[in-house]
């Protein structure tokens, strides 16, 4: 609506007001102050009625507004006021109820739409801070920075404000009216209300005034009436203890020790007083209750203990025994425990309950309140935490809570060593001994234990004692945590200026840790003190100890009955009858005395020699790392939901004992197991034998040693996927391959050695004659070349016979020179097959990790404290360690690596390679051997037989048919041949046929070039005849060589005796022709056999050697033709 619609009517005399300027605000600026205005209206609604009429501040009219828009809540308002008022406005209205209804509409109207002007374009005006003398300044300004502009529309809208409420309280004014009558009526009840008062005033203190007055008889009365009411006191107290102890004990059987504990406080409070003490016959139910106080308390502490260290049949729903079937932990699947569902994490592989009983019990508790008796049927000791709480309020109301913190201290120690040793004979019941004491006998046999796989009973016995523990331990923790709590909350009630009662949690988890650190230590490492579990220890002189020389172990019993039947009839009568006594005597206390103590010779026998005391179920072993960790682990994960946030023990370092224990006693440990296990499996008489179940590993014999050692390996390997990876574990394993390479290549040179018991500073002077050549920078390169050539080239082959024979030369191969022995053959196979093996097996196990992943000392420093922080996580391992030894799904087994970093796998693949080489060294010693022996049979048989055998005599008269002449094969040939056959033999099966085909390649082929290159040089003398017997001898090596090498032909020895038999002349026209196939020095050692004879004979020695030169002259024509025209003899 525009401005001027609020312009007020004409009056008698007096002159229009002029229109107000306009505003020129936009319609966004009319709503946001319409908003602020909303606002202010609702924070000005409890503003006093008293400000209606004060029109000059817009403040107090917004105020007044949300009182006028509601006429009829004012209405209803000044008709509770009084009766006259109320009346008379009832009149008035129905009288003008037509008219005032419109006219209140417009006068609302009106006044609302003043107030939106006066928003717009007076806001400044409403704010706490306007000055008015200011403002009109400004109105008085005509400047371009005053307000003399809007002067007119500002007398505008204060005229219509005006007459607004004028308008206003026009129409209400009779409820004013009316409230001021209300006013004199509440005036007239006060004035009323404070004379009766005064006259009450006066009653009183005539009242006092009489009863101060002095009356003698009134007095004696009294006296004797207060004297009366003490003895009933008395009377009624003193029947009241009569009932105290059958009520007493009525709750302490019941175990209500709340209420128990204050009917007790109470009686003893009441029996103490003063004038209860002059009453001589309550003497003994004095007595009674103050040793019931003691006894109660003594009761309380054992109900504590008790249920914290799980002795009682109610606190078996707190921990969870092993079960081997149960693979929850493994898969993945939930699982429920007392109630709560369990949640595993496939991550982590740590099974994490949904919400433990624990939390259940702290979230539902309110510790800071007094524990009160619920008085119901429900036995309080079912819920054991609650339990826990009640008794420690029981104790605290008792005054005794410092006194049981103190015990519970004090035997912390021996509880927890209680609860191990009792769980450790539990397990060793549930498991037939027989079965544990097999590693025992293998301790003094000659089988070497390396670890446990899944299906051995240990691994069920191992993991049932841990899995079991640590559970009650985790059930202990949940106490401790619960007292430490409730002690908390009491400390808070009491406002305790010392909290020191409640900081004992830190010490119950050292202590857990500490039997932890100790039973891994025990199952780790074996302790050389260890004896027989039942020697007896050393006793003391009974003397001393009478004597007070010598302090007496107050644990041990000093004596025991023997031949006592505990089981008796009269014993059981006894046991009762004590029973009941005790029960009479003492309340609750009856199940604790009559519980069996362990005896000195159970305790005794029951430790095995281990730091922990307790007897060890299986035989230690660092392997057994692998079944430790996953429970540990486990465990510790658990140990974070229990700890509380304030008991100063940090979670991040729960794992921290680990990293130690690993360090000091685990690292040093495993490294001294490993030398002792590698130098048993390495020194052993029968470590270089055959293996006995090669075939089950290998597809050739290897060494049982080899095989030892590779699944020393293994297990070692299997063992690191459960702990944090460490460098140190890569270069263990290989100095203990590099001290492996050491014994195998001091076995190889014992095995080549001429004198194997002699030692030399040479390394190949007393070797034999074909570990030499082995070693032969030349002969090694080209038989590696022979080896990796897939063509089977003759050109590598006549290389290495020229080499071999160039070495060898005129000196012999003698025989000390040569492996004779087959068992020392058949040693280098079976030590070539194993390096062989060896070296690909360990290859499989290399695996490269970046070198972040492994734990280094930080600035060259070994200590624990600046080593990095290690990732205990389960490994894959630890996925199947739960089933290990129970039924479930089989897991598929992954295959074991060592992990490395790159620097460390340098030297690993070094040590491989040293593997390798000397696997071809010994491949190739047996090569050069086979050529060893023939050189050796070949001088033999060459040097020390006779071929100078006459021709048989033409025929005669006498003997018309020719002579026929025999022969037969040298000895030495025949002997390398049984030699060659018998090589081929013991090689074979122990060689694969790529190796055996290896060691005959090329034997013909040198053995005929031995037979052209020695002949001339060894044969004396030679005749037609002796060509033919050496012909037979050549066919006698090449019929044996084919059982041996295949399509072997000794073509060039068989045609060089036939060209010896030709004749010189026959030799010159087959070298004219260009097809002898030698070489020219061959071709001259051929001509010197011809001559040889001659030149040797002293008669026709000058001609022979005049032949000789001529022959030779003749020889070199008939070269240079043939190579000139076939070319043949310049090929050869």
């Amino acid at each position: 609506m525009e401005s001027r619609n609020l312009r007020p009517p004409r009056t008698g005399g007096g002159a229009p007001v002029p229109p107000p300027a306009p505003n020129g605000y936009g319609e966004r600026d009319r709503e946001r102050r319409r908003e602020e205005r909303g606002a202010e209206r609702g924070a000005a609604g409890g503003g006093e009625r008293g400000q209606y009429y004060e029109t000059s501040s817009g403040r107090n009219v917004r105020s007044n507004r949300s009182q006028q828009r509601d006429p009829s809540a004012g209405d209803s308002r000044d008709r509770s006021r009084g009766g006259n008022a109320v009346v008379q406005d009832s009149r008035s209205r129905s009288r003008t109820n037509g008219v005032r209804s419109g006219r209140d509409r417009d006068a609302t109207k009106r006044l609302d739409e003043i107030l939106r002007v006066i928003e717009k374009e007076w806001a400044f005006m409403m704010a706490d801070e306007c000055v008015p003398v200011k403002v009109a300044l400004e109105l008085m300004d005509t400047s371009s920075l005053g307000l003399a502009h809007k002067y007119d529309s500002f007398k505008y809208t204060h005229n219509d404000l005006q007459q607004a409420l004028q308008s206003i309280v026009n129409d209400y004014y009779q409820g004013f009216n009316s409230s001021i009558g209300t006013y004199h009526s509440i005036m007239r009840s006060i004035t009323t209300s404070q004379e009766k008062v005064r006259a009450l005033r006066e009653q009183l203190m005539q009242a006092k005034s009489d009863l101060s007055l002095n009356k003698p008889e009134v007095k004696n009365l009294v006296v004797s009436s207060q004297r009366y009411d003490e003895m009933l006191t008395a009377l009624t107290a003193m029947e009241q203890l009569q009932g105290v102890p059958e009520k007493l004990e009525a709750r302490i059987s019941e175990k209500r020790f709340i209420t128990a504990v204050s009917l007790l406080a109470e009686s003893l409070k009441t029996i103490r007083q003063p004038e209860m003490m002059e009453i001589g016959a309550l003497g003994d139910l004095r007595a009674y209750l103050s040793n019931q106080e003691v006894s109660l308390s003594d009761i309380l502490i054992e109900e504590l203990h008790n249920h914290l260290y799980l002795k009682s049949l109610y606190c078996v729903d707190r921990w969870k025994p092993y079960s081997p079937t149960d693979n929850a932990a493994i898969t993945g699947e939930a699982v429920t425990v007392d109630g709560a569902e369990e949640v595993t994490d496939p991550g982590a592989q740590i099974t994490i309950p949904a919400q433990r009983p624990l939390h259940k019990f702290l979230a539902s508790a309110d510790l800071q309140k007094p524990m009160t008796d619920d008085g119901g049927n429900k036995n309080p000791e079912a819920d054991s935490l609650n339990y826990i709480r009640l008794l420690l309020e029981s104790l605290h109301s008792l005054g005794y809570l410092t006194t049981a913190i103190g015990t519970i201290n004090q035997r912390l120690p021996v509880e927890l060593f209680k609860l191990v040793d009792k769980t450790n004979l539990e397990v060793d019941q549930r498991h037939p001994s027989s079965l544990l004491n097999l590693n025992r006998a293998r301790k003094f046999g000659k089988t070497i234990d390396m670890g446990m796989g899944e299906n051995d009973v240990r691994v069920t016995v191992l993991y049932d004692l841990l899995w079991t523990l640590y559970s009650k331990f985790e059930a202990v923790m949940e106490g401790h945590r619960v007292v430490y709590d409730v002690l908390k909350g009491i400390g808070k009630r009491e406002n305790w200026p010392d909290t020191s009662l409640a900081n004992g949690f830190v010490e119950v988890w050292q202590l857990i840790q500490s039997e932890m650190r100790s039973l891994l230590h025990d199952y780790l490492t074996a302790n050389e003190s260890r004896g027989p579990s039942n020697a007896p220890k050393s006793t003391q002189n009974i003397n001393n100890i009478v004597a007070g020389k010598a302090f007496r172990d107050k644990g041990k019993n000093i004596f025991k009955l023997a031949n006592v039947d505990y089981t008796s009839a009269s014993m059981k009568v006894d046991k009762d009858d004590l029973e009941a006594i005790l029960k009479a005597s003492v309340p609750g206390l009856v199940s604790e005395s009559l519980r069996p103590a362990a005896s000195s010779s159970e305790t005794q026998s029951s430790s095995d020699g281990a730091a922990t005391g307790h007897k060890l179920l299986i035989e230690p072993s660092v392997f057994n790392m692998g079944l430790l960790l996953p429970p540990s682990l486990a465990f510790l994960q658990r140990v974070k939901e229990i700890v509380p946030a304030g008991s100063g023990i940090a979670l991040s370092t729960l794992t921290s004992f680990l990293d130690d224990f690993l360090v000091n006693v685990f690292h040093p440990s495993l490294d001294d197991t490993m030398h002792d296990l590698f130098s048993q499996v390495t020194s052993d008489i029968d470590a270089f034998q055959l293996e006995p179940q090669w075939m089950v590993i290998a597809k050739k014999p290897v060494m049982k040693g080899t095989a030892s050692f590779y699944n020393l390996i293994t297990a070692f390997c299997k063992m690191l996927e459960t702990i944090p990876p460490d460098q140190a574990f890569g270069e263990l394993i290989i100095d203990l391959l590099t001290s492996y390479y050491g014994k195998c290549w001091d076995w190889y040179k014992e095995l080549v050695s001429r004198n194997r018991a002699a030692t030399t500073e040479d390394p190949t002077g007393e070797f034999k004659g074909s570990a030499k050549w082995a070693q032969n920078t030349e002969i090694k390169k080209i038989m590696g070349k022979i080896w990796t050539d897939k063509s089977e080239s003759k050109d590598l082959l006549e290389q290495e016979n020229a080499l071999e024979l160039q070495i060898v030369g005129q000196n012999p191969i003698s025989s000390a020179e040569l492996i004779r022995d087959r068992k020392t053959i058949s040693a280098l196979c079976t030590l070539y097959t194993s390096m062989k093996w060896l070296a690909s097996k360990i290859t499989q196990l290399r695996q490269v990790e970046e070198s972040e992943a492994f734990a280094k000392p930080d600035s060259g420093s070994a200590s624990v404290h600046h080593r990095q922080r290690r990732r205990w996580t389960l490994g894959r391992q630890q996925m199947r360690g739960g089933a290990a030894g129970g039924g479930g799904a089989a897991v598929q087994e992954t295959p074991p690596v060592l992990p490395m970093s790159k620097d460390t796998v340098a030297l690993f693949d070094g040590v491989v390679t040293s593997y390798q080489e000397l696997a071809s060294t010994i491949l190739f010693t047996l090569r050069a051997e086979t050529r060893c022996q023939v050189l050796h049979h070949l001088h033999l048989c060459m040097s020390g037989s006779s071929f100078n055998i006459p021709a048989p005599p033409p025929p005669s008269s006498t003997s018309p048919s020719p002579t026929i002449v025999t022969h037969e094969a040298d000895i030495n040939l025949l002997n390398l041949n049984t030699t060659l056959v018998l090589f081929d033999e013991d090689t074979s099966p122990l060689l694969r046929e790529r190796e055996r085909k290896y060691l005959a390649h090329g034997l013909g082929t040198f053995m005929d070039d031995t037979l052209v290159h020695l002949s001339p040089k060894l044969i004396k003398s030679l005749t037609p005849t002796g060509a033919d017997k050496m012909l037979l001898n050549i066919l006698v090596l090449q019929q044996n060589l084919k059982n041996i090498e295949q399509g072997v032909v000794l073509e060039r020895a068989r045609r060089f005796f036939e060209l010896f038999k030709g004749g010189i002349q026959g030799l010159i026209a087959t070298v004219k022709e260009g097809g002898c196939g030698f070489t020219w020095e061959e071709v001259r050692g051929l001509v010197g056999l011809l001559f040889q004879e001659g030149v040797k004979d002293g008669g026709s020695a000058v001609a022979a050697k005049k032949g000789l030169n001529e022959a030779l002259t003749q020889l070199a024509e008939a070269w240079e033709i043939g190579r000139s025209g076939a070319g043949v003899g310049s090929a050869a």
